[in-house]
């Protein structure tokens, strides 16, 4: 009733009804006087703060390069002595694999000049590219090209066209493992005399990267060409240790054999390399 009497805003109504109040429950008149004073304090609104919800940003995705995958390495050795004997040697070595979508760029160079007492004993150089298709995980089916040029070689030239199957054998964290083989067209040019030699051939390759800890690594790189003039087996070991991030030292063991070389040429042919190489 007090409630009442107090929205209606009529004081002459409220002090009747205070008053019919305080006669009926004479012990609670302070309580009574108490409860119209709360009653009458004007209250104030309950403000909350407006919910503000942002707008959604759109995600951003960074698009991938070109390549998806590029790795490189430039392996550099030197050698020169004076006195008695002086010579020189310079030898390059560099590797680069690009990778799109199923597909993997393979390109090699090597070159290497060494001289003798002012004559030169030593001059060669190649290159290769291989594309490499991924039919899956495992194998994959590739077109191979590569030429070699050596002046002191009973071949001074050395070319080669195929293509093949190959599959990864091994694949962890510390081993890789891939093999491949395939027909091709060798094209071989004998030195000094000039002549010309092509045939059929069968070419095969693996290699094998093993790291054996941290900043230790053992390379394998094993190429074999089959063909009807002569067959060549060339395998190279190298034992890399890190030097830094990018950079690491190691020594190489080049092995060529030849089967059927011209005449006045060595069958096999072995070089001991220290490297200094920089991968990226």
């Amino acid at each position: 009733m007090i409630s009442a009497a107090i929205r209606s805003n009529d004081e002459a109504q409220l002090a009747a009804v205070v008053a019919a109040a305080k006669v009926a429950f004479p012990e609670f008149s302070g309580q009574i006087d108490t409860l119209v004073a709360e009653l009458k304090t004007p209250v104030e609104p309950l403000r909350i703060a407006p919910l503000v919800v942002p707008a959604p940003k759109p995600v951003e995705i960074e698009s991938p390069g070109y390549w998806e995958d590029f790795n490189a390495e430039l392996a550099l050795n030197a050698a020169e002595t004076k006195g008695n004997s002086d010579t020189l040697f310079l030898g390059l070595r560099s590797k680069v694999n690009l990778m799109r979508k199923a597909q993997i760029h393979r390109l090699e160079v090597f070159a290497n000049q060494a001289e003798a007492n002012g004559v030169e004993n030593q001059s060669n150089w190649g290159a290769s590219y291989q594309l490499d298709t991924l039919w899956n995980d495992e194998y994959f089916g590739y077109v191979r090209g590569s030429m070699a040029r050596d002046d002191f070689a009973g071949f001074e030239t050395d070319a080669f066209a195929g293509v093949g199957a190959g599959a990864y054998l091994v694949q962890t964290e510390a081993v890789t493992l891939r093999s491949e083989v395939g027909p091709g067209y060798r094209y071989l040019k004998v030195a000094n005399d000039g002549d010309e030699i092509g045939g059929v051939g069968l070419y095969g390759a693996t290699e094998l990267d093993w790291l054996i800890r941290e900043d230790l690594s053992f390379e394998v790189d094993a190429k074999v060409n089959i063909s009807g003039p002569t067959s060549t087996f060339h395998p190279t070991f190298r034992m890399n240790t890190a030097v830094s991030d990018h950079v690491s030292a190691g020594l190489s063991y080049d092995i060529r054999y030849e089967s059927n070389p011209p005449l006045m040429s060595e069958n096999l042919d072995r070089i001991l390399r220290f490297d200094v190489k920089y991968s990226y």
